[in-house]
């Protein structure tokens, strides 16, 4: 039986850009099924609607409430890995995003290519941006988002052991929220594999301050 393909939310106040990730990401070209938003309230009432969405690519600034960093919150909060595909370049709008939950910040002016690595990589609970935004972006979240006590205990732990399962286990959380974790995590040190968050935190003697 074959497996169903993951659904993609794509939210866009614009109709060309929808329509071109939409052209992108479903068959023949892409392997995902897609849904579609033309605003922050829309994207909510479609998640409200879909709760099986794995991924919302949504961007940052539509019009109407919520929009901006607020509509990136509400969504993460709904379960869905969050992509924010936006025109904003600043490493602080992307740091901002990063601290409210977005699983990856991408351009659109980045190679269309990166749009389904990304998702790709948010289904496999990985975080994902351009190399040349995560080196920008990692001084921001430092400043944006400090490390909380259960975040310190993760790098503490990563240090001591690489099995994930037993790290959720020893902090009490499910594998889901691990996954999560450790996207926050990535994000923060800008960083995408879970093997460098490991190095880093190997090296680490404690962990960095609040």
């Amino acid at each position: 039986m074959t497996a169903a393909a993951p659904l993609v939310l794509v939210a866009d106040d614009h109709s060309v850009v929808r329509n071109g990730c939409c052209r992108l990401l479903e068959p023949p070209l892409g392997r995902f099924e897609v849904l579609e938003a033309g605003s922050g309230a829309e994207a909510l009432a479609v998640l409200a609607a879909h709760p099986e969405v794995a991924v919302v690519l949504t961007d940052l600034n539509m019009p109407g409430e919520p929009s901006g960093i607020a509509l990136v919150e509400r969504l993460a909060r709904l379960g869905p890995a969050v992509l924010v595909l936006s025109m904003h370049e600043a490493p602080e709008v992307a740091a901002r995003c990063v601290a409210v939950g977005a699983a990856g910040y991408l351009s659109k002016a980045d190679d269309p290519g990166d749009i389904v690595q990304a998702i790709a990589a948010a289904i496999a609970g990985r975080v994902w941006m351009s190399r040349d935004t995560a080196r920008a972006i990692a001084p921001a979240v430092d400043d944006a988002r400090p490390l909380s006590v259960r975040d310190r205990e993760v790098m503490r732990l990563l240090g001591e052991t690489s099995d994930l399962q037993a790290i959720a286990t020893a902090i009490g959380v499910s594998r889901k929220t691990m996954a999560n974790l450790l996207v926050k995590l990535r994000s923060r040190h800008g960083v995408r594999r879970t093997a460098d968050l490991v190095r880093i935190a190997t090296r680490s003697e404690r962990a960095p301050p609040v």
